[in-house]
This record gives structure tokens, C-alpha cells and sequence, in this order.
């Protein structure tokens, strides 16, 4: 604005230019278009040739400039101060509104934006604050003004920052919660996808290898896919090893559990139906743009089993009791733990479903073919289960090593997992011991010459033999091998621990490589 308008002009476009900026206020929900649009009105009505509005940042302290009129991108770009540097940062740090009347005579005026050519101006600088935190500043630079001019237009911008200083703060506020949802989601999403990714699955043998370069195999394409393996062996981990390692690893990841859903039910609870002229959708609407992973598909009724092959050719679901067809986008992956091929024999199986399934199958090995995998196994659920009881079982004695190590693990990985958790549970001593593992380990012939051979024994005698080795070794563990000292821990005689030894097949040299423990 021209400097020939008397004080009284400019105080009436002043006052415009605030009627203006509230109209603005209640239009925006974008800090940045506000406060672009504020600028514009400063620059055109309030007779500003500059005018910078500057945002505090609390994780470096310092106030940049966020929005300007009449600074080029790199002015712009220069535009940061530190609270208490310079003017800008000086109205920052006390909270106070500074107005310079000839900035050629202000000596803490740092012009740091380079872009004033000339001096002869005034400048004001308020600060826009917020429950008396500090949101920013806001600042023009006019032509020199009367004394009075400049008391009026530092009053009108004050208004202006106050008018501000409501819509800044609960639109960043909006902004900022929206940031932390998503930052919130990402991390949780990350979290998950790492927890289940091929690398943070238990297992370092030859067989498991396999399965980790089918995984890295199957993860980016699209192609359905079929695991197998017993139950109990981690069919569903792998599942989501193959979805949190690929391309759609924050989308969702559906789990059915085929054989709990009754027969008549299972259609519909797939697919959707129609009921009472309203949808009820499935499970592969819910997984639509993800993943989808069917547990036992041979629990699947042939119907059903024909609909998912329906749905293979097109990516068309179809609905129970409704002939309308809907499009989803669904990775597929389904598991079961029976021979299929015996099934397909039977006719209780579609072939063109097993086909299509059969393109890339993983076959997770049964735990007793990866036996070397059993040690990190039980040292990975000890450490669970340590954190989830709160307890402090700090190792696993040899024998019970032993024991694990000889069992055939019907029940595979979920078994082992069972075991663990019961002997920590059971653990007194801060060490799983042979008797604290199920009854099922302790009876297990052992090959092994460092533990008994209990085969043609009863149970009970199983037992107790286990519990009084296991109580023998960890003595000479504790005392190096040295049988007196062990017998006098055991409240026994040396005499009676050494029919002890010959009884239950212990060789006292093996200990004497042990320190305290």
C-alpha cells in the first residue's frame, strides 16, 4: 500500500483486512492455505511490501518460516532462527511483539532472508501463542509510518496473531494426532511384519532352509498358494511369513479356520449372502486387496471347493443364495495337514482345486526330521516363557536335553512349545529339569550311554530312575566331578553314590569339566 494513505485510511483497511482473515479462518482446514491466504490479505489490505509467518519447531527449538509474500523460495529458505536470535527469535522467547520504526537504525535486526535491498522501512513482529505456548510469530515489513500509525497497525496485527493462534493450534493439533495414528500404524504394522518374516522363524537345518527359499520364492507374486505339513509344525507362521515379507504386507491378512465352521455355514461365511435383501459379506470381502489363508481347505465342502476354483478363473466371488457375482482381489493361501492325494483317490477332493493350488506347494518338515532345531526351539519358548510368567529359568539340564532330543514329537513345534511352558511352570530351581518335562519324554528310550536305557521299565520306575539321575548330575555338574563332595550335597555316602553310578550308568570323568554351576 501506497505510504501517501493517511493513518485514518490505512486504520479503515486495516480493520478490513481483519475482517478478511476471520472469514478465512472459518473457510480453512489447511494450515498452509490459511495462512498463504492470510499473507495475501496482509500484503493487499494491511499495506505490507513483506509479510513471513514463522511456525515453532520444539524438537530443535527454532522458529522457521512457513508461509511468506514477497520472498523468493531460497529468501524463504533462510528463513530459520533459533529463540532469542534476532528479532524474530527474540519476540519467540519473551512472547512480546516487537515494532522497529526504521530498521537501518535496529542493530538486532539480522535480515537473514537477504531479501530486503532497502532499509527504509518499519517492521513489526508478533507472537501467535496458544495457552501460553508458543505456536509462531508473524511479521510485515511497511513503509515508515507515523508513531501513531505503527501503535495502530501493531495492535491490528496482534489481532490478527490472536485470530491465528485458535485456528493454527487445532488445526496442527487435527494434523499432528493424524501424524501419530499413522506413525502409530506404520509401527505396529512393521512390528508385526517383522515378527513373522522368514528370518524370525526358529530353525537353522537343511530342511527348514527349503521352506525359507520357497517363502522368498512365493512372497511378491500373486499365485494361490498350498502348504502342507503335520499339525502342529507352523503352517500358519509360514502363512504369514509369505504375507508380511511381500508386496502386500500392510493390507490385511485373514485367517480361517476351515474345520471349525460348521458345514452349513461355511459358504456363507466365505463368500457373503444375501439375507433379507441386505449383503452379509465374508471373509474374502474382509481380505479384499490382501491376503486370505484357509486352514485345512479339505474341511471345505466340494461346493465350496468348486466356488474357490470359480474364483481362481476370475476373481469373482460368488454369494450364498444370491446369483450376483462381486470382484474381490484376494492372495490366496491354504494349508492342510491331510495326504490329498489319497483324497483326490476317494473323490473327497477337487482335482482341478488341487491342481490349481499345486503350483508352488511348501511342505514344512515334521520336527522330528529337523531334529537340530529343537535346542533353539526350547531355548526361544524358555525365553517367552521366562517374560510371559515371569520367571528366571535361566537353562535346560542335560538329561532333559537328552529326553527332548530322543522324543518323536507327535504333536510337532506345538507340542515342544507345551512342554516348555510346563516345565517352566514347574521349575523350582531356575533349571528345567528330566522330571519337570511330560511323562511322555521321561519314558523315551534313551541311545545316548550318558543317560539310562528305560525301555523295558514301567513308568513309575522310568520316572523315579530319571528323577535321581537328574539329581546326581546336577551335584557333580555343581562340584566338578568330585564324588564326595556331591555325596555330601545329596545328604548320602560316597558309598551309596557309587552304586548309584553303576546303577544308572554314570561316568564320573564326563564331570569333571564342570565348574560351579
Amino acid at each position: 500500500m501506497s505510504s501517501t494513505y493517511t493513518d485514518e485510511e490505512l486504520f479503515s483497511k486495516e480493520l478490513l483486512a481483519i475482517y478478511k482473515v476471520s472469514q478465512a479462518i472459518v473457510r480453512h482446514k489447511n494450515v498452509s492455505s490459511l495462512l498463504n491466504e492470510v499473507l495475501d490479505i496482509l500484503d493487499v489490505d494491511f499495506g505490507a511490501t513483506r509479510a513471513t509467518l514463522t511456525l515453532y519447531h520444539e524438537q530443535d527449538n527454532s522458529l522457521i518460516i512457513e508461509a511468506s509474500k514477497g520472498l523468493s523460495a531460497a529468501e524463504k529458505g533462510r528463513g530459520r532462527y533459533s529463540l532469542g536470535e534476532g528479532i524474530t527469535g527474540e519476540v519467540g522467547l519473551k512472547k512480546k511483539a516487537v515494532v522497529i520504526e526504521d530498521v537501518s537504525q535496529e542493530s538486532r535486526f539480522l535480515d537473514r532472508t537477504k531479501a530486503r535491498k532497502d532499509s527504509n522501512h518499519a517492521f513489526i513482529c508478533v507472537p501467535i501463542v496458544k495457552d501460553n505456548k508458543l505456536i509462531g510469530t508473524i511479521s510485515i515489513d511497511l513503509p515508515k509510518l507515523s508513531e501513531s500509525g505503527l501503535t495502530k497497525s501493531s495492535q491490528l496485527l496482534r489481532i490478527v496473531s490472536n485470530l491465528l493462534a485458535d485456528a493454527v493450534a487445532t488445526i496442527r493439533q487435527s494434523i499432528h494426532e493424524k501424524n501419530s495414528l499413522k506413525e502409530e500404524n506404520s509401527r505396529l504394522l512393521k512390528e508385526l511384519g517383522n515378527k513373522f518374516k522368514p528370518t524370525n522363524i526358529i530353525g537353522n537345518s537343511g530342511n527348514m532352509q527349503k521352506v525359507y527359499e520357497k517363502i522368498a520364492l512365493c512372497c511378491d507374486n500373486p499365485a494361490p498358494i498350498l502348504i502342507r505339513g503335520e499339525s502342529g509344525t507352523g503352517k500358519e507362521l509360514v502363512a504369514k511369513a509369505i504375507h508380511y515379507s511381500g508386496i502386500r504386507q500392510n493390507t490385511p491378512f485373514i485367517v480361517v479356520e476351515a474345520g471349525t465352521i460348521p458345514e452349513p455355514l461355511i459358504e456363507g461365511a466365505l463368500f457373503g449372502k444375501m439375507k433379507k435383501n441386505e449383503i452379509r459379506t465374508g471373509y474374502f470381502d474382509q481380505a479384499h486387496g490382501g491376503t486370505l489363508f484357509i486352514d485345512e481347505i479339505t474341511a471345505l465342502p466340494l461346493k465350496v471347493q468348486s466356488k474357490i476354483v470359480r474364483y481362481l478363473h476370475n476373481q469373482e466371488i460368488e454369494r450364498a443364495d444370491c446369483d450376483k457375482k462381486t470382484t474381490v482381489n484376494v492372495r490366496l493361501i491354504v494349508a492342510s495337514s491331510r495326504n490329498l492325494e489319497d483324497l483326490l483317490e476317494e473323490d473327497e477332493f477337487s482335482e482341478e482345486l488341487y491342481y490349481k493350488l499345486n503350483v508352488m506347494p511348501i511342505v514344512i518338515p515334521p520336527l522330528r526330521d529337523r531334529k537340530s532345531d529343537i535346542t533353539l526351539l526350547a531355548d526361544f519358548f524358555l525365553d517367552e516363557f521366562n517374560k510371559s510368567y515371569n520367571k528366571n529359568v535361566s537353562r535346560i539340564s542335560t538329561p532333559a536335553i537328552n529326553m527332548m532330543m530322543a522324543y518323536h514329537y507327535p504333536g510337532n513345534v506345538r507340542e515342544l512349545k507345551n512342554c516348555i511352558e510346563r516345565a517352566v511352570l514347574s521349575s523350582s530351581d531356575e533349571v528345567i529339569h528330566g522330571y519337570n518335562l511330560p511323562p511322555s519324554l521321561q519314558t523315551q528310550t534313551q541311545s545316548d550311554s550318558s543317560t539310562p536305557d528305560m525301555s523295558s521299565v514301567n513308568d513309575l520306575a522310568a520316572a523315579v530312575n530319571t528323577y535321581e539321575r537328574e539329581l546326581i548330575v546336577e551335584a557333580l555338574k555343581r562340584h566338578r566331578g568330585n564324588a564326595a563332595a556331591a555325596a555330601r550335597a545329596l545328604s548320602t555316602t560316597p558309598r551309596v553314590l557309587n552304586y548309584k553310578f553303576n546303577k544308572l550308568k554314570i561316568n564320573l570323568k564326563e564331570f569333571k569339566k564342570y565348574g560351579g554351576q
